[in-house]
């Protein structure tokens, strides 16, 4: 199946009474690209959705999500904007999640974060740009994640990583004005930082 080229623009007020502009349910090999979403609950929303790739979408303005993923796998989501949401992208519950050269740009407020990685695993978050959210990863169960040549610029912590994520690699990354570059509630490291830019 291919979801292409559409303008879905909504008028939500709260989550509650709110839908979704594009919501997939048990779904396999779909093409998810070029589309523009904004003013819903979550703006693209996957569960159970498989082998499938989310490229070159916009997501602006939505309540909760830009893009959500609930217990899919084995998807790539590259080349998309995620601007002013709730909250960026949720991952959740996943494995196998392809992340690339996405923008996360102004997901600012209090429980806002650019990424969050609940329960992900083996999973590559490579060349994306995280810019002026609270947060821009915030992870949390999340293991065996390659995170390696994202911009971390501006944000209220750059990431955020639980003391449940562990087995993360963390390389050749850049971090720059940050108010605080990494922050952890674990008095022992469990991953791996590496060849990363510190500004300060």
């Amino acid at each position: 199946g291919i979801i292409s080229g559409n303008k879905i623009r909504g008028n939500a007020v709260d989550e509650h009474s709110s839908a979704n502009a594009i919501h997939l349910w048990y779904c396999k090999n779909l093409s998810i690209e070029n589309n523009s979403v904004s003013h819903h609950r979550d703006g693209i929303y996957l569960e159970f959705t498989d082998s499938s790739e989310v490229r070159n979408n916009l997501s602006e303005h939505n309540l909760r999500y830009g893009l959500h993923f609930m217990f899919s796998n084995d998807d790539i989501y590259a080349n998309n904007t995620f601007r002013q949401n709730g909250s960026g992208v949720a991952v959740m519950f996943s494995d196998h999640i392809d992340m690339v050269e996405n923008v996360f740009i102004e997901n600012w407020g209090s429980a806002a974060y650019g990424l969050l990685l609940k329960e992900i695993y083996d999973s590559r978050l490579i060349g994306n740009e995280f810019v002026q959210n609270t947060i821009g990863i915030f992870a949390e169960g999340a293991s065996r994640v390659e995170i390696s040549r994202n911009v971390f610029r501006e944000n209220g912590w750059g990431i955020k990583m639980r003391g449940s994520a562990m087995d993360n690699q963390i390389t050749k990354n850049n971090f720059s004005g940050n108010s605080f570059h990494v922050a952890s509630d674990a008095k022992t490291n469990y991953n791996r930082y590496s060849e990363n830019y510190w500004d300060n």
